[in-house]
C-alpha cells in the first residue's frame, strides 16, 4: 500500500510538470563578416514582451511558448532589422538559422543628421 502512494505521487508530479510548451532554438549571424556569430543580438517575440539575447556564438532561445505561430524580431545596432515567422509545436523545438545585413544610410540622410547635430551644437554654445 505504501508503495503504490508512493507511485501515485510521482505519477502526479510527473505529469504536472508534462506541460505543452514548445520552444525556438537559433543562430543570428553577420552577413558582412562572412556569417561570424552576431553577439548580443536582441531576438524578441512580436507582440509579447518575451525577447533574448544572442550569446558568443549567435545562439539564443526561447522557452516556455504555447503551441502556435509566432513573429521573431531579430535586430542589431547598426543592421537591418528583420521579422521571420516560425511555427511552434510543444514536441519538437523550432529552429531558426538568420543572417543579417549592415543597414544602409544614404548621402542626403547623412547630410540631414550633420546638419541637425551641427545647429544643436551651435544652439547649446549660445545656452553656455
Amino acid at each position: 500500500m505504501k508503495h503504490l502512494i508512493y507511485l501515485s505521487l510521482f505519477l502526479l508530479t510527473a505529469t504536472s510538470f508534462g506541460q505543452n510548451t514548445g520552444l525556438i532554438v537559433g543562430k543570428i549571424m553577420d552577413n558582412e563578416l562572412n556569417n561570424a556569430p552576431l553577439v548580443l543580438a536582441n531576438v524578441s517575440v512580436k507582440g509579447t514582451a518575451i525577447n533574448s539575447n544572442t550569446d558568443l556564438t549567435g545562439m539564443f532561445i526561447i522557452e516556455n511558448l504555447e503551441a502556435g505561430d509566432y513573429t521573431l524580431v531579430c535586430s542589431f545596432a547598426g543592421y537591418e532589422t528583420q521579422e521571420i515567422k516560425v511555427h511552434v509545436d510543444a514536441l519538437k523545438p523550432a529552429e531558426v538559422k538568420l543572417s543579417l545585413a549592415a543597414s544602409t544610410i544614404s548621402l542626403s540622410e547623412l547630410a540631414l543628421l550633420t546638419s541637425v547635430t551641427q545647429k544643436d551644437d551651435k544652439s547649446a554654445a549660445v545656452l553656455n
